[in-house]
């Protein structure tokens, strides 16, 4: 028993190590780079913005993709301020519209920042250039994300 013990938490560590050198790969730097890179190709506008983002433009909104080097598997692309929260009854609707985003759709997300309503995508994708697989589906996500909003609302 004392020796599975061993042996577990010695994979343990490995896959530990691993893992902290493969994170260790993907700098902030190196994922700007992918994500722009990635924009350039598919001819979206783009800039790191104050954040260290990769913000791109796509259908005459201004989007983001969030970089965080310390969840490489992490992907998540943004839409910020679509509605303005203008008075406390506006809010209750803004809570029920943005439910039924989230109840409804699969990866998308719409809650309130700052008396704004935000509508993205996120998705674990195991290596971080995977996103490039679907993120047309996730930009066609969120705009069908903001198309329920604005439904319900």
């Amino acid at each position: 028993m004392r020796k599975q013990f061993l042996l577990f938490s010695a994979v343990l560590l490995m896959t530990s190590l691993f893992s902290t050198t493969l994170q260790a790969q993907w700098s902030e730097a190196k994922l700007q780079a992918m994500y722009s890179n990635f924009l350039d190709g598919k001819g979206y506008e783009n800039s790191i913005d104050g954040d260290g983002d990769v913000q791109f433009i796509y259908n005459d909104r201004t989007f983001f993709i969030e970089v965080n080097e310390g969840d490489t598997e992490f992907f998540r692309v943004v839409l910020a301020n679509i509605w303005p929260i203008e008075s406390v009854s506006e809010g209750l609707q803004v809570v029920q519209a943005c439910d039924e985003v989230n109840r409804t759709m699969k990866c998308t997300k719409a809650y309130t920042t700052n008396d704004n309503v935000w509508v993205a995508v996120e998705l674990f994708v195991g290596e971080p250039d995977i996103f490039k697989d679907v993120f047309e589906r996730c930009l066609n996500a969120i705009e069908l994300g903001v198309t329920t909003f604005v439904d319900e609302m």
